[in-house]
């Protein structure tokens, strides 16, 4: 039996375009049994946009779980009668908020399964170098900030007086300690397909360009940058509508003094991911907004997914009867040679954010939001999995469950078995609350939430489910490993949960820590040891903290040792898992994060951000130990920090001089 939660959290009133985009307001400040009402939304009209705007989801299986079938479109026409769809039936919320949903919603997630982190050494000129934090062994990832052990390679962009940007720059340094010294810098070309042209919509240019990442295979050097220009004057509702594409260019640096470009490719929407596995390239973007307000049917390319001047074939456009909003989501792939050789790509119509890539497969992930004219009862999530086969993305199965992913690392692949955890809001309606104080007639609201566990066959069939896991509290955190599955919550009791996956067909919940404050990243480290950064729950006086569980007893969790980092009020690691730094060997652990500090500005009454990096050694001996606590240079928009030899090298992203960067002894 699944242990249930204790308690109950009132209530969550959302307005009719917060349910829309989904946005999830987590703030929680309404008395017991007085809810607060919500302002009244024009009219039927509203609730008929709302009854429409998102496709029911049709509930089967066992307990709301069901797999179909992948469908194809047959011809462009189909898709552009979908999107067409959306406007005819009035679905101009979602249209309109676009920009809005883009701002609140990420690119790539911070979470996943076994994050690895790598200790190579590839020849005599390399040195012993910790490369980034990774979601799956063997699987690379990009960022902007990388190294091979014999370079750093920096993706700088530099803001100009217009605030547009100049294309980014790519540096490459020597690391060799205090002498560490650039050696090459050189700017991205404009990038064009193979036919010549800009590939934008218009005959404008390219007006903003945005850094996005990095990845260097053997002796290939990767770069992705965004780019943004304006989609034409055809556009309506006097808004600014971008032309937003990703641009990868592909670079021989076997003479590192002179790369030659081997090739560079356009695809559309905006950057998501890069990851590599056998010298193959997954490339992962989404178009947020197709322009369905200004839509022709003979102007393919608003509408048709596109790469490098060229439509995908119709085979390769995925259109889930379930598919939600104007926006599409494109994995392609390519062949790392020095004949760079494209191999696939696929399209899936609707925004699949959640990206999780093994060594077998590649996850997409989307949540599904109620339709609220058939009082679904809940938000669903669906994962779409696709085979790698070297690079060909054979689609093969996908799966609805109930409730949303909070990260990607609620996903876990374990064999032939796949472990799920997702938070399930509630909602209620008026036949449910007739009688409730405060209750308003036409309105939903949220009655309750829980966590659920699941666990998937190879088929993506349900083999079992656990649910009422840590009833109304918010998951901050989840690593599933191989029969422990561990979800960090938070709203009143701020538990560690472990569940058991040792017997896929019986999930059970064994234990729950309650603990002040939250983590937000977990990481198996050695000796039964958990390693969790997070934040304590004081919101008026909030301060990075980081735990170390002892997992020896998992009916029996407790806290071995914390720390609380007084000058580190916020941290990318709550977003990035990349930003964080594992030495697994040499058990030492390191974060950047950032506090307000009025000493910076002349202006007492403002507040400036300092930046610091710590290191922290782990172990059961000497349980947390700090090793350096380091100022990074002001401004920055976070750190990351690698080892290479015997230094320590701390880089704030978006700084390239030498002088910017913290560079210090190692062990």
């Amino acid at each position: 039996m699944c242990r249930r939660g204790s308690g109950r959290r009132e209530p969550l009133m959302m307005n009719g375009t917060e349910r829309l985009i989904g946005l999830r307001m987590r703030k929680v400040t309404l008395r017991k049994r007085h809810w607060k009402k919500p302002a009244r939304i024009a009219g039927g009209c509203v609730w008929f946009v709302l009854a429409v705007l998102l496709c029911r989801i049709f509930l089967g299986g066992t307990d709301g779980c069901y797999t179909n079938s992948i469908t194809h479109v047959d011809s462009y026409r189909q898709i552009y009668q979908y999107y067409m769809g959306l406007l005819e039936k009035q679905d101009k919320i979602v249209l309109k908020d676009s920009d809005a949903m883009n701002a609140k919603m990420g690119g790539e997630n911070t979470s996943g399964g076994d994050v690895q982190y790598a200790t190579a050494s590839v020849d005599s000129n390399v040195q012993t170098y910790v490369s980034i934090n990774q979601r799956e062994t063997g699987v690379g990832e990009a960022d902007a900030i990388i190294t091979d052990g014999q370079y750093i390679y920096e993706l700088v962009q530099k803001e100009t007086e217009n605030d547009w940007g100049d294309p980014p720059c790519i540096h490459i340094l020597k690391p060799e300690g205090k002498q560490t010294k650039e050696i090459l810098k050189f700017k991205l070309p404009i990038p064009k397909n193979e036919n010549g042209s800009t590939g934008l919509s218009s005959d404008a240019k390219w007006l903003s360009y945005r850094t996005a990442a990095l990845y260097v295979y053997q002796d290939i050097l990767v770069v992705a940058e965004e780019l943004h220009g304006l989609a034409g004057e055809e556009e309506i509702q006097e808004t600014v509508k971008w032309d937003v594409k990703t641009a990868v260019y592909f670079y021989d640096i076997s003479d590192i003094r002179h790369p030659k470009e081997l090739r560079h490719v356009l695809q559309n929407g905006s950057y998501n991911t890069l990851r590599e596995y056998q010298g193959v390239l997954y490339l992962v973007t989404q178009n947020w907004d197709v322009p369905v307000t200004a839509m022709k049917e003979k102007n393919k390319e608003r509408y048709v997914p596109w790469l490098d001047g060229k439509f995908l074939e119709t085979d390769n456009i995925i259109l889930p009867e379930d598919a939600q909003g104007n926006a599409y989501t494109m994995v392609s792939t390519w062949k790392l040679q020095k004949d760079v050789k494209k191999i696939n790509a696929k399209v899936v119509i609707g925004l699949y954010t959640g990206v999780y890539m093994t060594e077998n497969n590649l996850y997409l992930s989307t949540t599904l939001y109620a339709d609220i004219a058939q009082q679904e009862k809940n938000d669903s999530s669906r994962i779409l999995r696709f085979k790698l086969d070297g690079g060909k993305l054979v689609e093969n199965k996908t799966v609805v469950m109930p409730g949303s992913f909070a990260n990607s690392f609620a996903i876990q692949e374990r064999k032939d078995m796949l472990y799920v955890v997702t938070e399930i809001i509630h909602y209620a309606y008026e036949q449910d609350a007739k009688g409730e104080e405060g209750y308003e007639s036409g309105q939903n609201y949220v009655s309750n939430t829980e966590i659920c566990a699941y666990v998937f066959d190879d088929a993506l069939e349900m083999i079992s489910k656990c649910g009422n896991i840590a009833e109304n509290e918010d998951v901050k955190a989840v690593r599933l490993l191989e029969d422990v599955g561990y979800v960090v919550s938070y709203q009143q009791t701020d538990p560690l949960i472990s569940i058991d996956f040792s017997d896929p067909k019986e999930l059970k919940v064994m234990d729950e820590l309650k603990m002040p404050g939250f983590s937000t990243y977990l990481h198996p480290v050695k000796d039964n040891l958990l390693l969790g950064i997070g934040t304590t729950d004081d919101t008026q006086n909030q301060h990075i903290k980081i735990a170390l569980y002892d997992i020896s007893d998992n009916e029996n969790l407790h806290i071995f040792d914390e720390k609380l980092i007084e000058d580190m009020e916020n941290s990318n690691v709550e977003y990035d898992y990349k930003g964080v730094f594992i030495d697994g060997d040499n058990s030492i652990v390191g974060f950047g994060g950032m506090t307000y500090d009025e000493k910076y500005l002349d202006d007492p009454e403002e507040k400036a951000y300092r930046n610091t990096y710590v290191l922290y050694r782990y172990s059961r001996e000497g349980k947390l130990e700090p090793i350096g606590d380091y100022e990074v240079k002001t401004g920055s928009s976070g750190t990351v920090g690698m080892r290479i030899g015997s230094w320590f090298y701390i880089i704030p992203y978006g700084h390239a001089d030498v002088s910017d960067m913290v560079i210090v002894p190692y062990l």
